[in-house]
């Protein structure tokens, strides 16, 4: 039975190498956890803008990755005496929720059509739905099943 869920939500900004990840420990039965880390002296040094006013060990909530903020939050589940097996990820780029363990396992998270399976190559044209991503192909093949069914026709 699922007793925490981690969420985690992403800010890609418009300079080079900008994406920054963000989580939370929702525990079901009572509270919202914000999570954080603490900032490193090479990270201040490295991008003295960026952590201006900031000094080693301050807490961030800002993650280089979704892999640290799934560690993060299973070291805060441990502290508040959460069993990992009981808690559930999602927000991973490009798949469906998964237990703790399965998170942490080698993910393949490259843009893919939920249909067919096929991964976009940077660039491609593809379809982003609320109800997943599609290639082209599995598009329109569904709009025109959809269509037939529903006797919906969008010609001019």
């Amino acid at each position: 039975m699922v007793e925490a869920i981690v969420n985690i939500s992403t800010f890609r900004g418009s300079c080079v190498e900008a994406t920054h990840y963000y989580g939370s420990l929702h525990v079901i039965s009572s509270e919202f956890i914000e999570l954080k880390r603490p900032i490193t002296q090479e990270e201040i040094d490295k991008n003295p803008d960026r952590w201006y006013n900031y000094d080693e060990g301050d807490l961030t909530n800002c993650f280089k990755s979704w892999r640290d903020v799934i560690i993060a939050a299973g070291k805060k589940a441990k502290e508040i005496g959460l069993d990992l097996d009981t808690i559930a990820v999602v927000g991973i780029p490009n798949t469906e929720r998964l237990s703790y363990r399965d998170s942490l396992k080698p993910l393949d998270t490259r843009p893919k059509c939920k249909r067919c399976g096929k991964v976009f190559k940077p660039g491609e044209p593809c379809y982003n739905t609320p109800s997943g991503l599609f290639c082209v192909t599995c598009y329109e093949t569904r709009n025109d099943t959809h269509n037939r069914k529903t006797g919906i026709c969008h010609r001019s």
